[in-house]
């Protein structure tokens, strides 16, 4: 199957007027589109010229919450996953085939769950908000800025246009990598006495990279089998996890590998 002639939505969904064409966010693409254009103004020209001659803001506090928030509105989203067992089923059962959309017992989840997942994806933009006002600048890299632009804008056009049911599974896996990731930054905001015993901090990147891999796997086996699915989801979403998956390998490389790299040869020199 050629890439031109992949469909673009499941069971040709966006013809279905869905209550999803009438919610904040995704009835039309303005309120994305502002928000993303006042993120990228603020990181990269507003906010670091605001705090040039600005001592750093103490955020310890309003990190801790947002921290506690993220792990709680993630694991939310995971257990709605984990405790319904029937759309488990379905799912398993229609990985490669679903069923036609009048007969989809799931749709309202579905579409709950993609909305809530696009919200989290935007309050995701904070991260690099609160970097700018703590003037950590070397930690706002084109990888850092990338990563949540694209997430918000694929997430919005994939809930928008392709509705594709097999998004669920990468989303669930994303939602949990966030809980892991956020447990941390909370335990670490704690101080000292809690930040010696976070020894599995270089493997956040690990689990991050894993689950790109997984994801990828997962959409390049739904493509590979010829699956009743949105293969436009697909390929969409292996080249941009891909491009991403670079970008985290490169950092890790640079931050794991070189750096370590550098230590043993200085401690070689001086013996």
């Amino acid at each position: 199957m050629g890439f031109e002639t992949l469909p673009i939505i499941d069971n040709t969904r966006a013809a279905e007027d869905t209550d999803l064409n009438k919610w904040i966010l995704t009835s039309t693409p303005i309120p994305v589109s502002i928000i993303l254009g006042l993120y990228l103004l603020f990181v990269l020209k507003i906010g670091p010229k605001f705090m040039e001659k600005r001592q750093p803001y103490n955020l310890k506090g309003i990190m801790m919450a947002y921290n506690l928030y993220q792990v709680l509105y993630n694991g939310i989203l995971v257990t709605m996953f984990l405790i319904n067992t029937e759309a488990q089923k379905y799912l398993i059962k229609h990985t490669c085939k679903p069923v036609p959309y009048t007969e989809n017992p799931f749709n309202n989840e579905f579409y709950l769950a993609s909305w809530a997942y696009l919200l989290s994806k935007i309050v995701d933009l904070l991260d690099t908000v609160f970097m700018v006002l703590k003037k950590k600048n070397s930690h706002i890299t084109f990888l850092h800025v990338y990563h949540h632009t694209a997430m918000v804008s694929a997430t919005w056009v994939c809930i928008k246009y392709i509705r594709a049911e097999q998004g669920v599974v990468p989303c669930t896996i994303n939602c949990a990598v966030h809980v892991i990731m956020y447990a941390y930054y909370f335990l670490a905001a704690l101080g000292p006495e809690v930040q010696k015993y976070l020894w599995w901090k270089r493997y956040l990147t690990n689990i991050q990279i894993a689950q790109f891999l997984i994801v990828m796997a997962y959409l390049g086996l739904l493509y590979l089998n010829k699956c009743e699915v949105s293969q436009v989801y697909n390929v969409f979403w292996i080249c941009n996890v891909f491009v991403i998956l670079c970008l985290f390998l490169n950092f890790y490389i640079k931050t794991y590998l070189k750096s370590s790299r550098i230590i043993k040869i200085e401690i070689k020199k001086t013996d």
